[in-house]
């Protein structure tokens, strides 16, 4: 798998969400590593901070969307699905084991492509809202993902 760089290209124009991007990409290639090693319970662990990181950024971009009342139903949905997905493939490495990993070979370019593609094409259209307000600008209850 390609390195996933960030690159100003992928800002949405916050600096909270902006960073929690940058946080999931690092755990993206966390889990290409980890499942290179064929590291079953490593990549249990990577797939539960990614879970983790994943709900807490989800909850960030709902509250800026409802804040700057932007529309979001879509937007949750594409969340929802990919939230179904990891904890799907979670389920099976922590049922399978080392079988699993062999069968996530291809998973974490599923994820890197996933995660661009919902930058690129989702998140980017908040970003046009966002820029109305400072790069630095908070929601209440928003705040960059800690958990990763």
């Amino acid at each position: 798998m390609m390195d996933l760089v960030w690159t100003g290209q992928l800002s949405v124009g916050n600096a909270i969400l902006d960073s929690d991007h940058k946080k999931l990409m690092g755990l993206a290639q966390d889990i290409d590593c980890v499942t290179k090693a064929r590291d079953y319970f490593a990549v249990s662990r990577a797939l539960k901070r990614l879970n983790a990181c994943m709900n807490h950024h989800f909850l960030n971009e709902q509250l800026f969307a409802l804040a700057l009342d932007i529309p979001f139903v879509k937007h949750q949905i594409d969340h929802q699905n990919i939230l179904a997905e990891i904890n799907l493939t979670r389920h099976e490495v922590e049922k399978d084991g080392v079988t699993a990993i062999y069968v996530m070979e291809h998973y974490a370019q599923f994820l890197r492509d996933w995660l661009i593609g919902h930058i690129t094409d989702e998140d980017m259209q908040m970003k046009r809202m966002l820029q109305t307000r400072p790069y630095d600008f908070k929601i209440d209850g928003a705040d960059a993902c800690s958990c990763c």
